[in-house]
């Protein structure tokens, strides 16, 4: 029998494919936030699992109860071994995955199956043979926070079958923030052949050209700038057995645009030969939903997707540091357009301050609801600036105060909570809390560990020295984070404005850090993007500038480039901060020049990043040498290059095809398996090499098509125009755009889970025509023998490494910087806490407290 989508001969080794799916099912979890109450409402659920699947059969489209949660069976189509779904809440969710599928046997045998560690419930032909009720006592290393090890444990099932069809049900889940879950099956053994089958609820042929249409159905891109006409590509268009229906949705449920793809259209269609459809009629900035469905011609609907897209509005840029204040006001004016306090009161309308508002904050500090310290901030903030003034409402006066001292600040206080706190930037933000909140109320008692506001005044500011120091010394853990570094900008304004004139040591450190910030913002913006690797990052805004917050910080800084008119950091709005003149004109500056940075302190067995970035006016480069070779890492990446445009080229080795924080990694963000990196002129090598994790099926490079004015792929390169700037991309094994996925279009695929990926930049300046450069790094030497890689770049000279060790550029090793930073502008000796500034008009040296040389 020939394998289909919906039935395949399973083979020792592999995963076990196809098999039904209805993501994961979710609901609130209502009792203490303790790991032993968790487990024990987690372990109720599976129980009740068990009631609601016995002797159950389904078909696709079915629909199911489990644990009073509705699902509906459809066919995975996840082209990862992994299947993974979830999301991320700031509250605990109880989270649950079921699977379903058939196993089709010649005769009774008994087979092996083989999953990842997890509580797993397994149902064989209705009833329960496998549930792991001792995962919880098992002896396991300990892991540490932001210790990525993937494990290598594995649930080892051996199943008895049956002559014929044997229905399997397995159920995995957790209690958690977030509910992000992965599953996937391998068989191990079988003593003969054996089929598994997902049961369908129509013909065979007509299911597989939707399944087929439903793959190859994507976006031509998910963030447009208002102006710009989204297109959807439908897949395997005309279609023979079915219509597909399309409707666009607004974020409040207003349909837009609608239109019918019959079967057999001809030229006349809403679609173009190619299968686009243009999506007129988008108007207002926002989040736009795609609502597609595929029915027979008699109207039976037969399966449905959902795509999602961005339209925003940009902010005209603003440059010059002259226009710094003039770019301040502006952004208070669109923060008090949208409610904001802070916009608000510094704007002199602090009776326009919403107490519904507030109350709403105040009760996700009051639950102890994750990232609660980030309402607390800017409210604490408001309570300070206002403590002599008395403008506020006393209603909004007294909220915050009682939120405020009943909160746990630290993990050394009594009770729970569902908010993180060992981040960098929660940390700052914790400790800032805590002691502006000791600053405000000096005697009262806070409820929740009974200690006055001088104590948790003087607790805070202990915190404070030691993180303040540790940035000093040894730059930021979460460095060029283009998601947190706003966060911890945030928090060190806040101490600015509030710490006595005489705490002059934590001023100085405070505002060594804030220049600190504002000169790795200045180098690192390239057209309002965060065009370095990042330390901590996610899938959308690594892949558009308009969905990364720093880039409308970057609007308020420097001004030099557009930016997402909703993005506006409160904080340095309300702040009196001014950056110094010549480190935001760093930002146009773009001298090619090289920057070194060595940021972050030794944790575990993870040290710092070391990143080589190369900045011109025609692109920037950059990669983080050798960083945690094979680790799995949430937010990594170690690899960046960016074009004008907001381009973006990046790689990642991800373990499922599923996005979300509540996935981490995910498809882009982070790594299942971070690669080798080494950087030296203007060219990039990514080394994946002894991974050793099967869920790994490719690696790939976002390099999205749309962007540029010219693309060219020809014998193994692919290459990139955008205006005068070039980039070309090589891979060992071959890669290729799919036309399959969510990134059809926009990412090159390289199948397997070993490959060294080159990268090399250009431009007119550099290589004239983009055909030259073509012809160059086509005539270029690129060879491997064993473990030796050789590249002869045209513009980096010979390039030398093993896939593991060793790294020469024209014979000469390349060198690994011991400093925290630098360049022509900056020079700082890692752990030094100095900052020897040369830049035009700020020749400075600034000494951190305590110093060391």
């Amino acid at each position: 029998m020939q394998n289909t989508y919906f039935s395949q001969e399973l083979v020792p080794g592999k995963p076990i494919r196809p098999f039904m799916v209805a993501g994961v099912l979710e609901k609130d979890y209502p009792g203490e936030r303790t790991g032993k109450a968790m487990r024990a409402y987690f372990e109720e659920a599976l129980t009740q699992a068990q009631t609601d699947f016995a002797g159950q059969e389904f078909r696709e489209f079915d629909s199911f109860t489990l644990c009073g949660m509705q699902g509906k069976w459809t066919v995975c189509d996840a082209q990862s071994p992994r299947y993974a779904d979830g999301h991320y809440y700031v509250m605990e969710k109880l989270a649950m995955m079921p699977v379903y599928l058939e196993l089709e046997s010649e005769c009774a045998q008994e087979i092996t199956v083989r999953t990842q560690e997890c509580r797993l419930l397994v149902l064989l032909n209705g009833r329960t043979v496998y549930d792991n009720t001792d995962i919880h006592a098992r002896k396991r290393p300990r892991r540490y926070v932001f210790e990525h090890v993937v494990n290598p444990n594995r649930e080892v099932l051996t199943l008895k079958l049956r002559a014929g069809r044997n229905t399997l049900i397995a159920v995995t889940g957790k209690v958690d923030r977030g509910t992000g879950i992965s599953f996937s099956m391998e068989l191990v053994s079988s003593q003969t052949p054996l089929r598994a089958i997902v049961p369908l609820n129509m013909p065979e042929k007509v299911r597989g050209e939707i399944f087929r249409s439903q793959l190859e159905t994507y976006l031509e891109d998910d963030s447009y700038v208002l102006g710009e006409t989204p297109k959807l590509h439908v897949g395997g268009y005309p279609l023979s057995h079915c219509r597909v229906e399309l409707q666009v949705y607004s974020a409040n449920g207003e349909s837009l645009f609608s239109a019918v793809l019959g079967a057999g259209d001809d030229a006349e269609s809403v679609a173009d030969e190619e299968g686009y459809v243009a999506l007129g009629g988008i108007g207002g900035p926002g989040e736009y939903h795609v609502n597609m469905a595929w029915r027979l011609p008699d109207g039976t609907l037969l399966t449905e997707k959902e795509l999602k897209f961005m339209m925003v509005e940009v902010l005209a840029p603003c440059p010059g540091w002259e226009h710094f204040e003039e770019r301040r006001q502006l952004t208070l004016e669109r923060l008090a357009d949208q409610g904001n306090a802070l916009g608000l009161y510094r704007l002199g309308r602090a009776g326009e301050i919403n107490p519904d508002k507030i109350r709403l904050m105040c009760r996700k500090i009051e639950t102890r609801a994750d990232c609660a310290d980030f309402d607390l901030l800017p409210l604490l903030w408001l309570m300070w600036e206002d403590r002599g003034a008395g403008l506020l409402d006393r209603e909004i006066v007294q909220m915050v105060k009682d939120a405020a001292l009943g909160f746990r600040y630290w993990v050394d206080e009594p009770g729970t909570s569902s908010m993180f706190y060992c981040s960098e930037n929660h940390r700052i933000g914790f400790h800032v809390c805590e002691y502006l909140a000791g600053l405000l109320y000096p005697e009262d008692i806070f409820t929740n560990c009974g200690q006055n506001g001088m104590y948790h005044s003087l607790k805070g500011r202990m915190h404070l020295v030691e993180w303040l120091n540790q940035r000093c010394r040894v730059g930021f853990d979460e460095p060029h984070s283009d998601s947190y570094l706003p966060v911890t900008l945030s928090a060190l304004l806040v101490l600015r404005e509030v710490l006595p004139m005489e705490e002059y040591p934590l001023r100085n450190m405070v505002n060594v850090l804030l220049d600190f910030l504002t000169f790795i913002f200045a180098v690192s913006n390239f057209d309002g993007v965060m065009a370095t690797p990042r330390g901590r990052s996610y899938n959308m805004p690594l892949r558009s500038r308009f969905s990364s917050t720093i880039n409308g910080l970057f609007w308020m800084y420097f001004g030099n480039a557009p930016a997402n008119v909703k993005f506006a950091n409160q904080e340095m709005a309300f702040s009196y901060y001014v950056p110094p003149k010549a480190l935001c004109e760093l930002a146009d500056d773009f001298t090619p020049a090289t920057f070194t940075f060595k940021e972050g302190i030794m944790h575990f067995d993870k040290h710092n990043a070391d990143f080589t970035i190369r900045r011109t006016p025609e692109y920037m480069i950059g990669g983080v040498r050798d960083h945690n070779v094979g680790m799995c890492d949430m937010h990594f990446i170690s690899a960046m290059i960016a074009l004008p445009g907001d381009i973006t080229l990046f790689f990642s080795s991800p373990n499922n095809v599923a996005e979300g924080s509540g996935l981490r990694p995910d498809y882009w963000a982070g790594q299942a398996f971070l690669p080798r990196v080494l950087m030296h002129g203007r060219t990039l090598a990514v080394i994946w090499h002894n991974v050793d994790n099967p869920d790994i099926w490719m690696t790939h490079c976002h390099f999205n098509v749309r962007k540029f004015d010219e693309v060219v792929s020809e014998e193994g390169w692919t290459f990139g125009r955008k205006g005068d700037s070039y980039v070309g991309v090589y891979s060992s094994a071959p890669h290729s755009f799919r036309k399959e996925g969510a990134y059809a279009g926009r990412e090159l695929v390289c199948d397997g889970n070993e490959t060294v990926w080159l990268a090399e930049c250009g431009s007119r300046r550099e290589d004239g025509s983009f055909a030259d450069f073509r012809k160059k790094m086509l005539a270029a030497k690129v060879a491997q023998e064993g473990e030796q890689f050789l590249f002869v770049s045209p513009g980096s000279g010979r390039l030398e490494f093993g896939l593991a060790e060793g790294f020469l550029a024209d014979g000469q090793p390349v060198p690994v910087s011991d400093d925290l930073v630098s360049c022509p502008y900056l020079h700082s000796r890692y752990g030094s806490g100095r900052f020897a500034y040369t830049c035009p008009g700020f020749t400075v040296t600034q000494w951190s407290y305590p110093a060391s040389e």
